[in-house]
């Protein structure tokens, strides 16, 4: 953004002013106060806030008179940030979304859009981290991870005076709900990047669903139990499950482990040791609350030996290590007839389309304890850090916080989550949002990720608004959380979103590299092979020879921290 003309020219009038006020006053100190007027809703306060004491003067503070620290638009004449986004395949150019272009007339900032692709930005991250030409802010948490914040914290721009002086949205958000300032606060006191609150969002991740046109084929019952489920898997492998009169076709279970377990810890819950959705398998122990390494776990060893026997007896899908995501719901979204027995999925229907109307939520599975589980962080599914860095290349971050504030409020939250006012919602003169239908042929979930950021990005939803969103009912957002209040009872206790020291996670990212690569290789080996059982007492022993006792000290200390408040 090159302001730089303006911020001179602001400043030489600046001083001009004060050097007439000194010479009209004879020189006699004079200050003036304002007041704020009291407390007052996201939507309409306004504060003006003190001088930054640290750093160097940005615009606003050297006299900017482009910048507006209050209303709209936020600058007189019109500026352009860059965002960098690592944008969907199928999400269409944010410049083209009636949202974004009503924001730029309303705030005059204009978004230079920046597309990352998923499959390359790794690398690309790497470079850009490493001495590239930066953006002005990173835009979404897909783009950047805690790792790459806190081991480059001369890139980014504390930005915890900006939310005191110049966001009252976010402001509001944080003193409506402490857990949204305490995930973001790193333990040296600064704010690196704003958090979102996602709007109606259930408690329960991922959920087991299982075909119910199968088990009434077979005169099979609901299984309950980890061993009733075997059964009737069993069955599914061998009586023609689907009826189409081939005995070979079904896949009783499916799913991807090319590259990573993240697919498949999702069915471990059974054996009482339920993931925090993060990855880097962790689990808390729910009687104690002490973190557990979920690969180092007897319950572990005791749900690989299960998946050992399912994949020897060709009930789990012989192809789970070798194809991604894309075969995998290629097999369960075969449009003839259904060839996946049961799964797991964030939305049942729209994971099983076109044969939505087969699957049905299946009951959390009691394993050999007795346990029932599902997964859930509300640190993850309500609450997503790093949604909004502004790197210290922004000249104006002042003009970006104000940015990413408008983004924060209640209207344009509930659009970038679900679509503009217009396109794919309404908003009546009572301030009831109804949704209009998605294209003809695609399912309100699909279409979202086409025309919105969704998950990414800051926002906040108050209570008060979202008691006047109406979900359609029946699949999509409806469905999850009409599902979420057979399952939420459910959930275990996560091991939190933590903060760490740049030591800490300079630490962590050493240790973890050669010991998650080992865990992945032991994994997979032991499903395919077998061997956990021999194996057991060596790959624990190789595991804290790598560092695994450090590590979860490191867990356990930042554990304390967050504890501690």
């Amino acid at each position: 953004m090159k302001q730089n003309w303006k911020k001179v020219l602001g400043l030489l009038l600046a001083l001009c002013l004060v050097a007439s006020l000194f010479a009209a006053c004879g020189g006699n100190d004079t200050s003036s106060t304002s007041s704020s007027g009291g407390e007052s809703s996201a939507s309409s306060k306004e504060e003006g806030g003190e001088s930054s004491e640290e750093g160097g003067e940005s615009g606003a503070e050297a006299g900017d008179s482009n910048f507006n620290a209050t209303g709209y638009p936020i600058v007189n004449e019109p500026v352009s940030l860059t965002f960098l986004y690592v944008k969907g395949a199928s999400l269409r150019d944010l410049n083209e979304n009636g949202m974004f272009q009503e924001m730029e007339k309303t705030t005059n900032v204009h978004i230079d859009w920046q597309y990352a692709g998923d499959a390359d930005w790794a690398e690309q991250k790497s470079l850009l981290l490493a001495g590239g030409d930066l953006p002005d802010v990173f835009f979404g948490d897909n783009s950047l991870g805690d790792m790459d914040i806190l081991t480059n914290l001369d890139l980014f721009v504390p930005i915890e005076e900006y939310i005191d002086k110049y966001c009252p949205n976010i402001k509001a958000a944080y003193d409506a709900e402490p857990i949204m300032r305490k995930m973001v606060t790193q333990p040296d006191g600064h704010i690196y990047t704003l958090n979102s609150k996602l709007p109606l969002r259930p408690k329960a991740c991922d959920i087991p669903f299982i075909n119910q046109k199968w088990l009434d084929n077979l005169n099979l019952k609901m299984p309950t139990t980890v061993d009733e489920w075997y059964n009737v898997l069993k069955a599914f492998k061998e009586q023609d499950a689907n009826g189409n009169g081939d005995p070979n076709d079904e896949v009783p279970l499916s799913g991807s482990g090319k590259g990573d377990m993240f697919d498949w810890i999702r069915y471990i819950n059974p054996w009482g040791i339920t993931d925090s959705l993060e990855t880097n398998y962790l689990a808390l122990e729910q009687e104690t609350g002490e973190p557990i390494f979920i690969p180092a776990d007897e319950r572990y060893k005791e749900a690989v030996q299960f998946f050992e026997k399912l994949y020897a007896e060709g009930i789990m899908d012989q192809e789970y290590f070798t194809q991604d995501g894309s075969q995998s719901d290629a097999k369960l979204k075969n449009e003839e007839v259904s060839l996946v027995g049961t799964g797991i999925a964030w939305e049942v229907s729209s994971a099983t389309n076109p044969h939505s109307d087969e699957y049905v939520p299946m009951p959390p599975l009691a394993g050999p304890r007795g346990d029932r589980y599902v997964r859930g962080n509300d640190g993850i599914i309500i609450y997503r850090r790093n949604n909004f860095t502004v790197t210290t290349a922004c000249e104006q971050p002042e003009v970006a916080m104000r940015w990413a504030d408008y983004y924060s409020s209640d209207d344009i939250s509930v659009q970038s989550y679900w679509g503009p006012f217009g396109e794919a919602l309404e908003k009546a003169d009572d301030g009831t949002i109804t949704f209009l239908d998605p294209p003809e042929g695609k399912s309100g979930d699909v279409w979202y990720w086409e025309i919105t950021c969704r998950d990414y990005g800051p926002k906040y939803v108050s209570p008060e608004t979202e008691a006047k969103i109406q979900l359609p009912a029946g699949s999509g957002d409806g469905a999850k959380l009409a599902c979420d209040e057979d399952f939420k009872e459910f959930v275990a206790k996560p091991y939190p979103v933590v903060n760490y020291t740049p030591e800490q996670m300079d630490e962590i990212s050493k240790l973890t590299v050669d010991i998650y690569k080992y865990v992945k290789e032991c994994w997979a080996n032991w499903i395919v092979n077998g061997g956990i059982d021999k194996d057991w007492d060596g790959y624990i022993a190789q595991l804290n020879q790598m560092g695994l006792e450090r590590l979860m000290e490191i867990y356990q200390e930042a554990l304390d921290a967050y504890n501690a408040g």
